[in-house]
């Protein structure tokens, strides 16, 4: 298969991927429009929908160990419910709907940017916890009140109007989620800002229930399909470096054409990285490696092989066109310095920066890089990696920082 051609196929699937929640949004919209011919039946189950989706996004969330989705779909559900014991009782919608709408905003935002420690963890508990305490104080508030502060005048057939407070707290999170998304380019802020403007709909209709069950169906819904997404990453992509994973290689190597090298590039001296400077260090250098790695070229793709290993699939390429490119690599990582920093580093750069302790100085990074193409005697694409491992091989004892072939 053309490279090119399964670069163009994987911006295409983010694309869709990316339009999903929006496609959600528009089908939620059509179905509540509709809702006022539903019969009972079909009103009872829009009823249970949300309850039903939101299991399996709490399902998923914890097999793919997701803390992010599981406690958004927590608050969600949570909220859900205190609105519907709200319009049950008739007299505390508005305030219901008042310190929800306030939440909402703040708690996305917050749950966009919490890193990944586990759900049944210290962690996870003291999440739980902040979640329980601003829903708690939510019930209890809005229970307290024994009469309708709207004093009837909610009309089943006209929206309910957001305090000003909330609607600049939605304003303000969609904008923040929207910059960051330009600058990262990460999927996760289009799932939250797909999920904000889902929500500010949904609580203009908290006194229709079905219609209100029918946009947190499609929270769920975005929170669901955006699981899917992460759990194609975590089969496809390192989850470290950003680049393709081991097992998109092996499955890449089933669809090789009829002309293609293979490169094995190995950072050299990795484990005295480690020993030396720490794990963490350690990974910034593979990150290191794995963006000069993944700027070849469209006719390349480079994969994370294992440990301080990548590998690099060149299609319709000979191996005299992959040496030149191969040896601007290896060029590359060797004239890209990487500066160790103790922890108190000082917040302006050193007009020289000396010595190779623990936790300061520069340190040089270099790769050993082994290729091989597809020839008669070499068939199948196991062939050409296991020749390219060779060369590797030749390349380390022959004093590394070299291409070899």
């Amino acid at each position: 298969m053309d490279p090119s051609k399964e670069r163009n196929g994987e911006y295409m699937r983010k694309l869709l991927t990316g339009l999903i929640p929006f496609a959600v949004i528009l089908l939620a919209w059509f179905t509540a429009s509709k809702a006022g011919s539903f019969n009972d039946a079909v009103n009872s189950v829009m009823l249970v929908l949300p309850f039903v989706i939101a299991v399996l996004a709490l399902f998923m969330s914890i097999w793919y160990k997701n803390s992010r989705f599981f406690f958004l779909t927590v608050f969600m559900l949570l909220s859900s419910i205190i609105l519907k014991i709200a319009v049950a009782k008739e007299a505390m919608l508005v305030e219901a709907v008042t310190a929800i709408s306030i939440l909402i905003p703040i708690n996305m935002v917050w749950l966009a940017f919490i890193s990944e420690r586990g759900i049944i963890t210290c962690y996870g508990a003291n999440k739980a916890l902040l979640i329980g305490i601003q829903l708690a104080w939510v019930l209890v508030s809005v229970l307290g009140k024994s009469e309708d502060p709207a004093g009837g005048l909610l009309n089943p057939d006209q929206a309910m109007r957001l305090p000003a407070p909330a609607i600049i707290l939605y304003v303000i999170a969609i904008g923040f989620l929207l910059i960051n998304y330009i600058l990262k380019g990460q999927y996760i802020f289009v799932v939250f800002i797909s999920i904000l403007i889902t929500t500010y709909i949904s609580l203009h209709f908290a006194h229709r229930p079905v219609i209100h069950a029918i946009f947190t169906s499609s929270v769920f819904i975005m929170v669901v399909s955006a699981l899917f997404e992460v759990s194609y990453s975590l089969a496809f992509y390192d989850t470290l470096t950003g680049v393709l994973s081991r097992r998109a290689f092996d499955q890449e190597l089933d669809k090789l054409g009829r002309q293609y090298c293979i490169a094995m590039v190995d950072i050299d001296h990795f484990k005295r990285v480690n020993d030396t400077y720490g794990h963490d260090i350690g990974d910034e250098v593979l990150k290191m490696v794995a963006s000069i790695l993944s700027r070849i070229s469209y006719r390349a793709r480079a994969f994370r092989y294992g440990g301080e290993e990548f590998a690099i699939i060149f299609q319709g390429q000979r191996i005299s066109e992959v040496m030149a490119v191969l040896e601007r690599v290896r060029l590359a990582v060797e004239q890209r310095s990487f500066i160790i920093r103790s922890e108190n580093r000082p917040k302006k750069k050193p007009e020289k920066i000396t010595g190779s302790s623990k936790g300061r100085g520069k340190i040089n990074i270099t790769v050993s890089i082994g290729v091989a193409q597809k020839t008669e005697s070499l068939k199948t694409p196991l062939e050409v990696v296991k020749k390219a491992d060779e060369a590797l091989y030749r390349a380390k004892t022959g004093g590394r920082n070299r291409v070899s072939k």
